[in-house]
């Protein structure tokens, strides 16, 4: 793989990793989305993919665990990558109000198509329920480091997933597929370009400052305990 990004974004992108359960408390673009040429959503549902392994041994846990947020772009909601100290991220997630904490998945499809998958971590709500998509979803994840797999949106609340047949298998290791001609970090900064906040760009990214507000003090509400829930 080529390393393509320079020295200071390359250092961003070893920034700390947020916690599983970061996103659980709360303390006018001139880039055409349209036309670009990542989706930084999960394959399609036709699309066999496999995803970048960066431990070797199927460790779903070696890929970078990162924060994002999203805002309006042209009345369009988008996301944004966030880089930085976990002081940082910590301090956006908190001006944003909320954020979610995924793994930055790159993957390649059969055809050669590379893009980023950011896949949530599946976690336990406070009714102790785990969302059906998110589990589903990263346990397929998890075995596309080693399997060339589908995703497929079934509409029975949850991803089914599929194996390519084992002669396709077979044909795609003997063309060397696949490839990652571009390591992760590369691509997580292409598919995100424009769409990036760091210490340096965050107090006059024009999006942020045409979003944020200001928080406001709610009435406190308690459980039928007193216990101060809000």
């Amino acid at each position: 793989m080529t390393d393509t990004i320079n020295d200071n974004i390359k250092n961003l992108f070893e920034s700390p990793e947020p916690s599983k359960d970061f996103n659980l408390t709360v303390a006018e673009s001139k880039i055409d989305q349209s036309s670009a040429i990542y989706t930084r959503q999960r394959p399609k549902d036709e699309e066999y993919f496999r995803c970048y392994d960066p431990s070797g041994k199927g460790d779903v846990k070696s890929i970078k665990r990162r924060l994002i947020v999203s805002m309006p772009v042209k009345g369009r909601l988008t996301d944004f990558l966030v880089l930085g100290e976990l002081d940082f991220q910590e301090k956006v997630k908190n001006d944003f109000g909320k954020g979610k904490t995924v793994r930055l998945a790159m993957y390649e499809t059969v055809n050669g198509r590379t893009d980023v998958w950011p896949a949530k971590e599946p976690i336990e709500n406070q009714n102790g329920q785990v969302n059906a998509y998110n589990a589903s979803a990263y346990d397929i994840l998890e075995k596309s480091l080693t399997r060339w797999v589908r995703c497929v949106n079934s509409g029975h609340g949850y991803y089914d997933g599929f194996y390519v047949s084992a002669e396709k298998e077979a044909a795609l290791n003997e063309e060397g597929k696949p490839e990652f001609k571009e390591d992760p970090d590369t691509v997580a900064f292409k598919a995100f370009q424009g769409f990036i906040l760091t210490e340096k760009n965050y107090d006059t990214d024009p999006h942020v400052k045409d979003f944020l507000g200001h928080k406001m003090q709610n009435k406190v509400v308690k459980n039928e305990k007193g216990k101060k829930i809000n």
